[in-house]
């Protein structure tokens, strides 16, 4: 029983629209009603529902406050005085609401984590770099070292003259110096001598940098150390010049 008092209650609104014409044919007017009063109460699951304005009867239905109905099933009841006109929606669950907004704390915090551990990665990412570089750098180093002496022991008495080999750089550029006492060994050297030093050393270096590029310089270490020749390895067509002279 009431359940179709409800839905009349709903279907009529208010009071006068249920006596006037509907549709396209409503219109406006004031009529005169008789309405019966019998203490009527309004029970949802059980629990009484409280209202201002009491439910009554007219012509055998039962009417009861839109406002107060709206507030039992979580709608909210507007009134527009000047079209006349009733809106009803639906009203934020705040449950609901504070549910939402709980998770989408929780995804911002899991989220600020996630940045974190990412950059956490990337950090370290970038340390494993650093270190493996460092570490290939490291390698180069004590390579150039080990060849430096190599060459040194290999041609230190070169042609029976004193020679001091250096190098510097890394696997792709080589730099060579080649120091001699020109006073003490000028006269037993010539240049045919410089360029057979030159090929040897450039080739051993290739033997353990096969592409590095090598440019050098032969100097007198009795005269603050002058160039006296140049030469130059290009590791791409392993050509070797010496003093702008290809000699291999």
């Amino acid at each position: 029983m009431f359940k179709k008092q409800y839905l009349a209650v709903f279907s009529a609104v208010v009071l006068a629209t249920s006596l006037l014409p509907t549709g396209s044919q409503a219109a406006t007017g004031t009529k005169n009603l008789q309405a019966k009063y019998n203490n009527i109460k309004v029970l949802y699951n059980g629990a009484t529902v409280p209202t201002t304005i009491e439910p009554f009867i007219v012509n055998g239905t039962t009417y009861i406050p839109l406002r107060m109905m709206a507030g039992v099933f979580n709608k909210e009841v507007g009134w527009n005085g000047t079209s006349y006109t009733i809106t009803v929606k639906d009203q934020a669950d705040a449950q609901h609401a504070a549910e939402l907004s709980a998770r989408d704390a929780q995804i911002r915090t899991l989220q600020s984590k996630i940045d974190t551990l990412n950059k956490q990665i990337s950090d370290l990412e970038d340390d494993l770099d650093d270190a493996k570089n460092k570490d290939d750098d490291d390698d180069v180093d004590e390579r150039m070292d080990d060849l430096e002496d190599a060459l040194n022991d290999d041609y230190g008495d070169f042609r029976g003259a004193d020679w001091d080999i250096s190098l510097s750089g890394d696997e792709n550029e080589i730099e060579v110096e080649i120091a001699l006492d020109f006073d003490e060994y000028e006269d037993e050297l010539d240049e045919s001598d410089f360029e057979d030093l030159v090929q040897k050393v450039v080739e051993d270096i290739w033997d353990e940098f096969d592409d590095a590029d090598v440019t050098g310089e032969i100097v007198d270490s009795s005269n603050n150390d002058k160039k006296e020749y140049d030469f130059d390895g290009d590791a791409s067509d392993e050509e070797i010049s010496f003093e702008d002279d290809v000699i291999n």
